[in-house]
C-alpha cells in the first residue's frame, strides 16, 4: 500500500526504458524485455462512458462512480469517479487486460469475472479504515488506485523509511498483484516459498507477491528489468504463473 509523497510530485513523467532488451520467447522461457507497452490501446478516451445501473456491488458508500468500461473478454469491470481522467480509465483497462492475459494456466483468466476496479483521486475519501492517506488497495474482489500515484513517486506505507523508488505504474501493478495473488489463492504458495529466504520477514508476508509482480511487469525506476530482477525465490514461481514475454506496462506518454 502507498500514498503520495508530498515532497516529489512529478506531473508529467516520461518513462526511460532500459537497453537490456533481450529476444522474447514465445515458449516462455527465461528472459525478459525492458520495455513500455508498445501496443494500441484497445479503447480511446471518447470510449469511455457510464456505469450501468446495478453493476457497482463494492465500494458504493464510499466512491460515487461516474466512468465505465468493461474489459469484456474477462467481465473485469474499470469504474472512475469524476475527477479521474478519460486517459487514466483507458489505461487502467490496458493494464487489467495485459496482466490478466499473461497469467497460467489460461483456464485461471476466468476466476477474474466480476473483479472491480475502481481509480480515485486525491479529491475522493481515503479507504476507510485503511492508513492515513491510503488511497491504493488489492483483494480478491476489488483493486482501488490513485490516479495521482500513477507517474509521480509514492511512499510506502510498509516501509516508510526507504527513499521513495517507486514511479510509473508501479502502484497499480502492485495493488493488482495483491488482487492476483488472493484471486489465485496463492498466498499460501508464497508465504512457503519465501520462508527458504533467510532475510524473509513475517510481517511483510502478505507482500511478497505484490513486490514480485512491480518486478516482472518492469514497474521500477532503480534500473532494474522485469524478468531479470526477480528474486531467485520467485523466478521459477512466476514463470509457471505468467507468460513470460507478456511483461510489459502502459507508457505515461500523454498523461494529462
Amino acid at each position: 500500500m502507498r500514498r503520495k509523497n508530498p515532497l516529489v510530485c512529478l506531473l508529467f513523467c516520461v518513462l526511460v526504458v532500459g537497453s537490456c532488451a533481450k529476444k522474447d520467447d514465445d515458449e516462455g522461457t527465461k528472459t525478459s524485455t525492458c520495455r513500455t507497452s508498445d501496443t494500441a490501446p484497445k479503447f480511446s478516451e471518447s470510449d469511455v462512458t457510464t456505469p450501468p445501473s446495478g453493476v457497482q456491488q463494492y465500494l458504493g458508500d464510499q466512491y460515487d462512480v461516474t466512468k465505465y468500461l468493461l474489459v469484456s473478454g474477462y467481465n473485469i469491470h474499470i469504474f472512475g469517479t469524476s475527477t479521474v481522467s478519460d486517459w487514466m480509465m483507458v489505461y487502467t483497462y490496458e493494464l487489467a487486460r495485459n496482466m490478466v492475459g499473461s497469467i497460467l494456466p489460461i483456464e485461471d483468466r476466468a476466476k477474474f469475472d466480476g473483479q472491480q476496479f475502481f481509480v480515485i483521486t486525491d479529491s475522493d475519501p481515503e479507504i476507510q479504515g485503511g492508513v492515513a492517506g491510503q488511497r491504493n488497495t488489492g483483494n480478491q474482489y476489488y483493486t482501488v488506485i490513485n490516479e495521482a500515484l500513477v507517474c509521480d513517486t509514492a511512499v510506502d506505507t510498509i516501509r516508510p523509511d526507504n527513499a521513495p523508488e517507486y514511479r510509473g505504474w508501479d502502484t497499480p501493478i502492485h495493488e493488482f498483484g495483491h488482487a492476483i495473488e488472493l484471486t489465485l489463492g496463492l498466498r499460501e504458495t508464497t508465504v512457503g516459498i519465501h520462508q527458504a529466504d533467510p532475510n524473509y520477514n513475517e510481517s511483510y508476508s502478505a507482500e511478497y507477491f505484490a513486490w514480485a509482480t512491480e518486478l516482472w511487469f518492469d514497474a521500477r525506476i532503480t534500473g532494474e528489468c522485469g524478468v531479470d530482477a526477480v528474486s531467485p525465490y520467485d523466478i521459477d514461481y512466476f514463470h509457471s504463473k505468467f507468460i513470460a514475454k507478456s511483461i510489459w506496462k502502459p507508457t505515461c506518454m500523454g498523461r494529462p
